[in-house]
């Protein structure tokens, strides 16, 4: 293009970056200065871009082996901007940066849009899908329909007062806790955690309706059944224990080990009632120091007349072991002249 039209190019209409070889160092070759849109001629659109080096520039070009143009812009005046469109750009990622993340639901895997209060990790279709025992037909194993095995007419004096559950033992509900016991889902175990401080909250409320112990909590002591060292060893902890710790924090009770195992046994899961007692009896005992944790309440509960202790389980299938570990807390505090009451808590009901 020649020199003549090189004049009537303005330096503002366009800007050149060029890369140097020697270094890779930037350099622009024209200044970009603002004019005003009422000096815009559209008749000047259609003109090709040109670009007009710097002074002292021309000189350090001619020894560039190859010249690298990027970033070349037209004027557009302001007049002809979209302020609506740009608007709506700008809001659409403000929007996202002030909505809450995305978290998929730990039961279902889908995403959560609207969740239950108290239970953040999982959606409102999962929730509202949890068989909550809210109504019980049989006063003291807590199953919300008839129960069989407390109506029975051989059956043998228990040791333990009553038992309360969280949730009815659905397939749903067996999924759930096989993934956390089984399977070491810690998220998910979290949730059964916290269903069962909401089912301790329950019972408190329901006990103390018949009782003196209004303003204290109800019960003195939260202890949690034992599992073998076999069976720890294959999961790595103790299902029972981290419910238990939820219990006792929400309680405002102390949380001992008071149990033990005194051999392996087979999963009770497939066994029968009959089979259960046979394999449950004198399996659980004292633990080691179960002694000594007992004296170091004695300054602060077992100045009552009567002791109250709740035993926290997963499951409560037929009552076997809750019955087995509360006959061995029984012959623990046998030793003392404080009355004691076993009650059970367990989260399903089988």
């Amino acid at each position: 293009m020649s020199n003549a039209s090189n004049k009537n190019v303005h330096p503002s209409n366009n800007y050149r970056q060029v890369l140097f070889k020697n270094g890779g160092l930037h350099k622009f070759s024209n200044l970009y200065t603002y004019q005003h849109p009422s000096s815009y001629e559209a008749s000047k659109q259609s003109e090709p871009l040109m670009t007009k080096s710097a002074p002292g520039q021309k000189e350090s070009e001619e020894h560039l082996d190859q010249q690298v143009s990027i970033h070349e812009y037209s004027r557009v005046p302001y007049t002809y901007i979209d302020w609506g469109s740009a608007l709506e750009s700008a809001l659409i990622p403000l929007h996202k940066l002030l909505a809450p993340p995305a978290y998929p639901c730990l039961a279902c895997g889908k995403i959560i849009s609207d969740s239950a209060k108290g239970y953040p990790e999982i959606c409102s279709a999962c929730y509202s899908s949890i068989p909550w025992i809210r109504h019980i037909k049989c006063s003291i194993c807590g199953r919300a329909a008839g129960c069989p095995d407390c109506t029975r007419e051989t059956l043998e004096p228990r040791h333990f007062v009553l038992n309360r559950s969280v949730v009815s033992y659905t397939p749903l509900m067996r999924d759930w806790l096989a993934r956390f016991k089984f399977r070491g889902d810690e998220a998910l175990g979290g949730i059964l955690a916290r269903m069962v401080g909401d089912g301790m909250k329950r019972l408190e409320c329901e006990l103390r309706l018949s009782c003196s112990r209004k303003k204290t909590s109800f019960f003195d002591i939260v202890t949690y059944v034992p599992i073998s060292s076999e069976r720890m060893l294959e999961r790595g902890f103790n299902q029972a224990r981290l419910l238990a710790v939820e219990a006792a924090r929400v309680g405002r009770v102390p949380l001992l080990e008071l149990l033990q195992r005194s051999r392996h046994t087979d999963k009770q899961s497939s066994k029968s009632r009959r089979q259960r007692i046979q394999d449950l009896y004198g399996i659980f005992i004292p633990a080691d120091d179960a002694e000594e944790q007992v004296k170091s309440l004695r300054v602060n509960v077992l100045r009552k007349k009567e002791l109250k202790i709740l035993l926290i389980d997963d499951v409560y299938t037929t009552g076997s072991t809750v019955d087995a570990c509360a006959h061995a807390l029984q012959e623990l505090f046998m030793t003392t002249d404080v009355k004691t009451e076993i009650y059970s808590l367990t989260w399903a009901r089988s």
